[in-house]
């Protein structure tokens, strides 16, 4: 929004505070409201004069009045700080936050409300640490308590410091009654992956525990497990996970379907494999089951059952990754004189796939090709998922 733009728009709030100033005022003392009228107006235009030219101003200056008028126009100064921290002018927005927080003669709420965005302030202009202790001092203050929370836990989400998320997202239930396991199940994940990094997986097994203690459908936690337990050779345990997974979140099946085989072959057990794809083949699979289902079938028994899984299953639920597998095994029985043809089809439809997102949030709608537990877009945990259908899986 541009500057006259915003004239134009606090115009009509400037007439309307001045009205209920003048009407309030003409209530209690009997003066005359078209006076209140005219001296909120010539009061606000001359700061919103000082606010928008380049010429320094002192908050003792903003409220310099302080009747009931002068009240009125905390919101509008608000407002103008948060336009000046949304254009990234944070000087002008600290001030205008400021000098409300700082006139003791304003109500206590609306000294909140600019407090709170005061610490918003802080955090854009990424003094991270005066945010944190202005978001703090709101808690304290029983002011925007379920905002500051919110905020915080943005705040450390944003840092990584997934010990201090877990403190406030337990502070912010404590609170509020609002449960925030799902949340801080996410944050003891996160602090397992660094666990797992620093080859502290005994450590990163009692998060993931915790994680669950907080969450129990936590597909993500069982997940983990399951690939702790895979690489430590408990296979049943690691079975029993994967298929919990499967259970809690059927779209995770495809990122998780390689190392059900893995755990299958490892622990040499065929009848709980055959088993498998038999369930397998008689339901509708994403197309990663599909592709992975067929090269074990080819192993364990032969390639022509394989293929004719694969085409029962592309025609169950055709999709552009299965075509583009058919038509690359048409390359191999085609004529000399057809191959080329053939081929060029492989070729387009190779670009087509590669063109395509396998991951979109179903918040924001961010794509990309990389599975993501929290959104880079818009940070909303678990709404990153698998694209199923004809482009996808």
């Amino acid at each position: 929004m541009s500057i006259p733009d915003l004239l134009w728009l606090l115009l009509p709030v400037a007439a309307a505070a001045g009205w209920f100033a003048a009407k309030r005022s003409d209530e209690r003392s009997g003066a005359h409201s078209t006076k209140a009228f005219w001296d909120y107006s010539s009061e606000f235009h001359e700061g919103l004069n000082v606010l928008l030219s380049d010429q320094p101003a002192t908050p003792e200056g903003l409220f310099s009045n302080s009747s009931d008028a002068a009240r009125n126009t905390a919101d509008t100064h608000i407002a103008l700080g948060n336009h000046y921290r949304q254009r990234g002018d944070m000087e002008r927005a600290v001030f205008m936050h400021t000098s409300i927080v700082d006139n003791e003669e304003l109500d206590d709420d609306v000294r909140a409300m600019a407090r709170f965005e005061l610490a918003r302030d802080y955090e854009s202009a990424g003094l991270l640490d005066r945010s944190e202790a202005a978001f703090k001092d709101l808690i304290q203050s029983g002011h925007q308590v379920d905002e500051a929370h919110q905020s915080l836990l943005q705040l450390h989400e944003r840092e990584s410091d997934w010990q201090q998320a877990i403190v406030v997202a337990t502070a912010a239930q404590n609170h509020n009654d609002k449960s925030l396991g799902w949340r801080i199940a996410h944050y003891y994940c996160e602090l397992a992956l660094e666990s797992i990094k620093a080859a502290e997986r005994h450590l990163a097994d009692e998060q993931l525990i915790k994680a669950l203690r907080h969450d129990e459908a936590c597909a993500r936690a069982s997940m983990m497990l399951a690939d702790l337990a895979l690489e430590e050779g408990e296979y049943s345990r690691a079975n029993e996970l994967y298929e919990r997974v499967e259970q809690l979140r059927p779209e995770l099946v495809p990122e998780i379907i390689d190392k059900r085989f893995d755990v299958f072959r490892k622990a040499g057990n065929a009848s709980e494999l055959d088993e498998f794809l038999k369930r397998i083949h008689s339901q509708r699979n994403a197309y990663s089951v599909i592709r992975s289902t067929r090269e074990v079938i080819a192993t364990r028994f032969n390639s022509q059952l394989a293929d004719r899984f694969f085409k029962d299953q592309i025609l169950k639920r055709p999709s552009l990754k299965g075509l583009r597998d058919w038509a690359h095994d048409q390359v191999e029985l085609s004529k000399p004189g057809e191959r080329d043809k053939v081929q060029v089809i492989c070729d387009l439809l190779d670009k087509v796939v590669e063109d395509k997102p396998a991951y979109r949030c179903s918040s924001c709608g961010f794509q990309g090709n990389v599975m993501h537990w929290r959104c880079p877009s818009c940070g909303q945990w678990d709404s990153v998922s698998t694209i199923i259908g004809v482009e996808g899986e």
